[in-house]
């Protein structure tokens, strides 16, 4: 099924809204009795990166869009790993539509400090190809690039607490996120439809931190 870079990408301020509701839900839960009360908590941490990119070469117009972000769970030893790059191409010349795809990937090498200053992603991906919807072709696909931080990050903290029907609920969700520049390689079969010579035209990069505890009490 095709999938648009709209439609999966989270872009410069929205980034940060993806990597807060994109995160695995695993909870550690501590044992019920009939005296305390049954207490969930979780905590979930992630990083990501968006970037855009756009380069005309005569009549062909390439527009690339990527993602890829890292979430783990306290408690846990998998990380949950996703990447996505969407691909469009066009003969602006003859109005010609060469290639409308996407890949995505579960396995990835994301690197991003702290500080979210600079960092890398290295991902291989199946890319589909739907310019001729009637015969879609498969090609693999490779994206190798690095960052560096244009502007200041900002941060943000939000915090909710609920009661309801004998079961407490309080979450806390801190964001940061920062504008960066991105260069490197992808490389869709034998094509770099990007390349180090140019850099994205929008990107962020951003880090979340979840947590969430749930207190029910037993029935009396």
């Amino acid at each position: 099924m095709k999938r648009t870079a709209l439609g999966v990408l989270a872009l410069a301020g929205t980034l940060v809204v993806q990597l807060a509701g994109a995160g695995p839900s695993t909870a550690v839960e501590r044992p019920a009795t009939t005296k305390r009360p049954v207490t969930t908590k979780t905590v979930t941490r992630g990083e990501g990166i968006a970037a855009e990119f756009d380069r005309t070469e005569g009549c062909i117009q390439t527009t690339v869009s990527m993602f890829g972000s890292v979430f783990t769970v306290r408690g846990t030893t998998t990380p949950d790993k996703l990447g996505f790059v969407s691909v469009t191409q066009v003969n602006t010349c003859t109005l010609t539509t060469l290639i409308d795809g996407s890949g995505e990937a579960s396995t990835l090498n994301l690197a991003v400090p702290n500080g979210l200053s600079r960092g890398s992603l290295r991902m291989s991906l199946e890319f589909t190809n739907f310019a001729d919807a009637d015969n879609p072709v498969i090609s693999p696909m490779t994206a190798d690039v690095s960052f560096r931080a244009t502007a200041r990050a900002t941060s943000t903290s939000e915090k909710s607490k609920s009661f309801s029907e004998g079961v407490r609920f309080v979450s806390s969700t801190g964001t940061k996120s920062r504008p960066v520049s991105v260069i490197g390689t992808i490389t869709l079969g034998a094509q770099n439809v990007v390349s180090p010579d140019i850099s994205s035209i929008s990107a962020t990069v951003g880090s979340v931190v979840t947590k969430e505890k749930t207190v029910a009490r037993p029935v009396k």
